[in-house]
C-alpha cells in the first residue's frame, strides 16, 4: 500500500454543522483506496458541561417547555459525531454516516464500503470531507489516513 495522505486535525464546537475538506491527489490510477479515520473523544464525560449543553438546546428548541425536564438522562451521553464523505475527480461518491469513531473504508471498481459507490480510484484531485454533525467537547482530535493499492494489471 502507498501512503497518499495522513492528516491529524483538531475540531472545536465552532466547526459543528460544517464541513472540513481534506484534499488529496492521486498521481495515477490505483486498484483500491483504503481510508482509515478515527476521532476522540467520542463521549462528553463532564456531567456539568453535559447538563449545560442539554439545557441550552432545550431552551433553544422547546422554549418555556424545557422546564418540564428535570431528568436529563434520556439525552445522555452526549457524543461527538464526525462522519466522512468522499469526492472523486468525477464528483461525489458517497458517505459513511456511522456512529463509530473508528472506521475503515475501501473503494474500488469491484467493491465499496456501505455508503460509497464502487469506482476505480483514478488519477486526479480527490477530497475527503469531514462532516461535523456534533462537536460537544472542547476539542476533538481527528485522524485520517488514505492509502492506495497499486493496480498490477
Amino acid at each position: 500500500m502507498t501512503l497518499i495522505k495522513h492528516t491529524v486535525a483538531t475540531l472545536t464546537p465552532d466547526d459543528e454543522k460544517g464541513n472540513r475538506f481534506i484534499p488529496f491527489v492521486l498521481d495515477k490510477d490505483y486498484k483500491k483506496l483504503v481510508i482509515t479515520c478515527s476521532y476522540s473523544p467520542k463521549i462528553l464525560e463532564d456531567e456539568k458541561q453535559t447538563e449545560r449543553l442539554i439545557k441550552e438546546n432545550l431552551i433553544r428548541d422547546a422554549g418555556d417547555d424545557w422546564k418540564e425536564y428535570d431528568d436529563y438522562s434520556e439525552f445522555t451521553p452526549l457524543k461527538n459525531l464526525i462522519t466522512l464523505a468522499l469526492e472523486s475527480p468525477d464528483g461525489f461518491i458517497g458517505s459513511a454516516h456511522r456512529q463509530a469513531n473508528e472506521q475503515i473504508h475501501e473503494i474500488s471498481e469491484s467493491f465499496a464500503s456501505v455508503g460509497f459507490v464502487k469506482t476505480k480510484p483514478v488519477k486526479g484531485q480527490w477530497s475527503a470531507v469531514l462532516n461535523c454533525h456534533a462537536v460537544v467537547t472542547d476539542s476533538v482530535r481527528y485522524e485520517i489516513r488514505i492509502e492506495a493499492e497499486e493496480d498490477t494489471q
